[in-house]
């Protein structure tokens, strides 16, 4: 894994400078992880997204799935623990996708065994007033995490790049502009001791009309789909150029993107599970020490003593 950009650390910053020393206990040790990397990092490799899978043919069963990500769950929830205990280092895990993707169900699939005070998610609707009169990272950053806080984005600030890019025509001057600022506002984050890692969920063109077919014959659904909705359905391939350009301008050291196969449901829940373990067994997380008035008290001895 590529180590990000850093400055020079001072003495504060070598408590929450990012560390690729791996737990010794990790479920996704370094073999996997390569693997892991070479499959789905972009690491400066051309995003023709139609070139990279929306699924596999050789995946495991229903049923080792759901165990794999029984067990990923499990270390989800006290590798995210000790990072809120230990209250130095934050991570901010971004998900985007077109519409259909699964970022909701990829994110309910994070959280589910996970403690409510170690993990929180935001999601970002259509700019209201407000935030439109402002730049379009003005709304993003109130919501990155704090030190100890990790934070899930359903949708950020690439929003305020795509979308215009399809529906008001961006210049190219324009979309070079707001991805450096992107890229500044990420490289902020990580050097102030943020590990921020980005997943886009690739669907293919067949499997989201599917999925949007699927929601108009359920009454259950019907009432969410939106006119954005079927704009993007409508024009697929205008989306995906759109993201392409971005992906491959946003890709940083410091802040690189994975593409994950998102046609099949419980793999892409797994395989965002295994990125998001395998990330926090590289950030040199350990559980901090109690108390010391706590750890001098008598109250600990056994009764009787």
């Amino acid at each position: 894994m590529t180590k990000p950009t850093e400055s020079k650390p001072t003495a504060k910053k070598r408590d929450i400078k990012r560390s690729e020393r791996v737990l010794p206990d990790a479920l996704v040790p370094e073999s996997q992880w390569e693997i892991l990397g070479q499959a789905c990092m972009v690491n400066g490799r051309p995003v023709r997204l139609r070139q990279w899978p929306t699924r596999y043919g050789d995946m495991p069963s229903k049923e080792d799935m759901s165990e794999r990500i029984n067990q990923l769950s499990a270390r989800l929830d006290s590798l995210l623990t000790c990072l809120y205990a230990q209250g130095q280092r934050k991570l901010l895990v971004i998900l985007q996708g077109l519409d259909t993707a699964g970022k909701d169900g990829a994110a309910r699939g994070i959280m589910r065994a996970v403690h409510p005070m170690a993990l929180r998610m935001v999601s970002f609707k259509v700019p209201n007033d407000v935030e439109a009169s402002h730049d379009f990272l003005w709304r993003v950053h109130p919501h990155v995490p704090g030190a100890g806080q990790s934070v899930i984005f359903n949708r950020s600030q690439y929003d305020g790049v795509i979308m215009p890019m399809v529906t008001e025509g961006l210049t190219p001057a324009q979309v070079e502009e707001r991805c450096r600022q992107i890229n500044d506002f990420e490289l902020l984050l990580v050097e102030t001791g943020t590990t921020v890692l980005k997943i886009f969920l690739n669907v293919s063109r067949e499997e989201q009309h599917a999925r949007m077919i699927e929601r108009w014959e359920s009454p259950e659904k019907r009432w969410k789909l939106t006119e954005a909705d079927l704009h993007c359905g409508e024009n697929y391939s205008l989306y995906a150029n759109a993201y392409e350009q971005v992906l491959e301008k946003t890709c940083t050291k410091h802040a690189p993107w994975w593409i994950i196969p998102a046609d099949h449901k419980g793999f892409r829940n797994m395989l965002t599970a295994e990125i998001l373990v395998g990330t926090l067994e590289r950030m040199g997380l350990s559980w901090p020490d109690p108390d010391p008035v706590v750890a001098k008290s008598d109250f600990w001895k056994k009764v009787g003593q």
